[in-house]
């Protein structure tokens, strides 16, 4: 029969979960236990046995040992009290929970119930964030701070007993001090797999509970052809709960230092980011070798986005550079994942903007103001302009029942060169459009719209020699009519099911008496696929119109069976029955008869497959071929791409690539990446990555190779080797 034992102990504990005993004075109940003859709480004590010495009066008990106080538990063998000394020793399989705290587990702790403080023999403890720290000796100070004597810390875990951790920090005195919140070594070296691989007289990091902490991060490092051997440092400096800076210096062997810069700051009403480099440096080629005199290079990337009320935000976005070269000079990227602009930057041009957007379930409001510098040359940026501004508004207004859906849009426009035609545009429009289900499941969706547009050109360049015009200002009335008619069908056959859906459409557009002086801005580009082919205008925005009537069809099936298993199939095409072409010969629309649309997708555990084409309707070729596959199994992922287009559309840019990325897991911690971008027109891989990367519980450490054949201005092909290496809960490292 297990005793119990009830004694006041109040003061505080050795590690958070153990409390000190201080003298009282106990009195037995008509039961025989032992209770405080004070109102504080007590602690209450289980054990097979419980001995009483007469002389100390000092308790010992024995045998499956179980101290509770205040939601604290202590487990051991054996648990000593002694009055006398106002001490409470723990012995045997030591183990203490608290709520809220980590447990911690000793041979042997001893406690001074008079200043708080505590002994503890072969001690261990888990850490927040899956910290794990282990020691021969510890000893709890009167102030909180934890002192460990022949200690090491690590956040792995190892995956069978008596292995050894991936790394962990092993040091002749270690200190966790709650004041500063940081973990103080002396005489430490870094183990990996137990293998000493690097020594410190002195070290710091911050206690893995916080979040946030001031101190050098995991630096990057490697060799580049263009750079040489490089060697950036991280410093991240928390200058408040809501802001924080981090401070990277890299230094290059061929090239002078770099300084990087990362900025951010949290808001009530939003946050802002920025990022930006600077060095002064001559700009160098690919070999190194020097091209002009020296020079101040920078780069400044970021941007913001803040609420105005529940339904209005404002934000802004920056990205400017010194030079055309200055980023990829430095391998930095130029695509800004954290930019908040509403117009996103193409390849190799920067965007600056500033907007405001509100948003209901009624309406849906614009205005920006945007420049952009181009990468691609001088005198690019003053060609490209400046949008001030560009505003829409477009509200949908509540119709009578089964009348559908009536949607008005204002628009406007304005575009200011140094060097090019200025040009100002103002469009108000109504588009409306309902659905009728007729028995048996035909759908019905007839629509219409109207448009006014009013154009304004200025520094417009004559047409002939000689001819001197400048501006030129008109408007035209646009609108279109039209209905959609498709019947999904469903079949069930077992555990298939099937749905075939032939789609017909037909509209009807009014001419456009001034499509030869509009100038086009904004529908330079018209991709033809399975979207766009049954799109009511099918420009990408207001300067081209599709005259004319023009009849589209198409048959959508799709099957479903198993787990998740789909086979997705799509064929259609668009006939014009009159009017004259509005797009470009290479967007597959320029012809009476539309390219061929053939698309279609499989996805079968773990495989998938995606195929979409254009096919010539007059010569069967393929005008463009786009497919993907990707597999993946329990130890191997891959996605390879393969994208064509024919030779005789004369488009910019490549007109045959493959795409490969793969993962192999050769471990379960380790992986083989192979990555590959290959351009066959050119017969040459733009861009090859191959590399190794571990990842466990604690660790993410990577190797990469790279080459790229980019060429770009006077940067030609380049190597590089990059190794990042990071040890979870270490990634602040120092003192503020």
């Amino acid at each position: 029969m297990r005793s119990l034992l009830l004694i006041a102990v109040y003061a505080g504990a050795l590690f958070p979960g153990i409390a000190n005993a201080a003298t009282c004075d106990v009195k037995q109940d008509n039961s025989g236990n032992l209770l405080s003859n004070r109102g504080e709480e007590p602690v209450y004590i289980e054990a097979d046995t419980l001995i009483e010495n007469g002389e100390t009066g000092g308790y010992v008990a024995r045998g499956n040992v179980v101290a509770r106080q205040n939601g604290r538990t202590v487990e051991a063998d054996e648990l000593e009290y002694r009055p006398g000394s106002n001490r409470v020793v723990a012995r045997g399989n030591v183990s203490i929970f608290s709520d809220g705290a980590p447990p911690q587990f000793a041979d042997e702790i001893e406690l001074n119930g008079v200043m708080g403080e505590g002994l503890a023999v072969g001690f261990s403890t888990l850490l927040e964030n899956n910290g794990h720290a282990a020691a021969a000796f510890a000893a709890r100070r009167a102030d909180g701070s934890l002192e460990l004597t022949n200690a090491y810390y690590t956040a792995c875990r190892p995956e069978q007993e008596g292995d050894e951790p991936t790394w962990r920090l092993r040091a002749a005195r270690a200190v966790q001090n709650t004041n500063t919140n940081m973990i103080y070594y002396r005489d430490v070296r870094l183990e990996v797999l137990g293998v000493p691989v690097a020594y410190a007289p002195a070290f710091a990091h911050a206690d893995p509970s916080i979040r946030r902490r001031s101190g050098f991060l995991f630096p990057t490092f490697g060799l580049s052809s263009r750079l040489g051997v490089f060697y950036g440092q991280p410093y991240y400096w928390a200058i408040s709960p809501h802001q924080d800076l981090t401070v990277t210096p890299r230094v290059m062997a061929n090239s002078n230092p770099l300084l990087e810069l990362e900025y951010r700051r949290r808001f009530w009403s939003g946050d802002l980011e920025f990022e930006g480099s600077y060095t002064k440096e001559r700009d160098i080629d690919s070999d190194g070798n020097l091209l002009n005199d020296s020079e101040h290079r920078w780069h400044l990337f970021g941007g913001g986005e803040f609420d105005i009320s529940e339904n209005w935000v404002w934000g802004f976005g920056v990205q400017l550079a010194s030079d055309d070269f200055h980023l990829r000079t430095y391998d930095l990227s130029e695509n800004y994942d954290a930019y908040p602009g509403i117009v996103q930057p193409a390849p190799r041009r920067l965007m600056n903007q500033i907007y405001a957007r509100g948003r209901t379930d009624t309406y849906y409001a614009e205005m920006i103001f945007a420049g952009v510098q181009s990468l691609r040359g001088a005198g690019n940026s003053e060609r490209l302009g400046t949008m001030a501004p560009l505003v829409e508004f477009r509200l949908t207004v509540p119709t009578y029942e089964n009348l559908g859906r009536l949607r008005t849009i204002a628009s406007a426009a304005g575009l200011t060169r140094k060097d090019g035609i200025d040009y100002r545009r103002l469009s108000a429009s109504a588009d409306w459009q309902t659905q009728f289900i007729a028995p048996g499941g035909l759908v019905f969706e007839p629509f219409a719209a109207a448009r006014a547009d009013y154009y304004s050109f200025a520094d417009v360049p004559g047409a002939l020699p000689g001819n001197s015009v400048t501006e030129d200002s008109f408007g035209r009335l646009l609108g279109f009519a039209g209905a959609e008619l498709s019947w999904p069908l469903i079949s069930s056959a077992g555990n298939v099911d099937t749905i075939l859906e032939p789609i017909l459409q037909g509209l009807f557009a009014s001419d456009d008496s001034e499509a030869g002086r509009i100038i086009n801005e904004d529908s330079l580009t018209a991709e033809l696929d399975e979207t766009l082919l049954f799109d009511h205008n099918r420009a990408t925005g207001y300067d081209l119109w599709e005259e004319g009537s023009r009849v589209t069809y198409g048959l959508r099936s799709t099957t479903f069976w198993g787990d998740g298993n789909q086979l997705r199939g799509f064929i259609g095409q668009s006939r014009r029955l009159e009017g004259d072409a509005a797009f470009s010969p290479t967007s597959g629309l320029f012809e009476d008869q539309s390219d061929i649309i053939v698309a279609g997708e499989i996805d079968v555990d773990g495989f998938g497959l995606s195929a979409r084409t254009r096919i010539d309707s007059d010569n069967g070729t393929l005008n463009r071929l786009d497919v993907a596959a990707s597999y993946s199994i329990d130890r191997f992922s891959g996605r390879i791409r393969y994208f064509g287009f024919d030779d005789s559309l004369s488009r910019a840019g490549t007109s045959e690539e493959v795409q490969l990325l793969t993962t192999t897991q050769i471990t379960d911690d380790w992986a083989l990446v192979y990555n590959l971008q290959r351009d066959l027109d050119a017969d040459v891989n733009r861009r090859q990555q191959i590399g190794f990367r571990y990842r466990d519980f604690c660790t993410d450490f990577e190797i990469l190779y790279q080459r790229d054949e980019i060429s770009v201005g006077n940067l030609g092909p380049s190597e590089s080797i990059q190794i990042r290496v990071t040890l979870f809960t270490l990634g602040g490292i120092g003192s503020e």
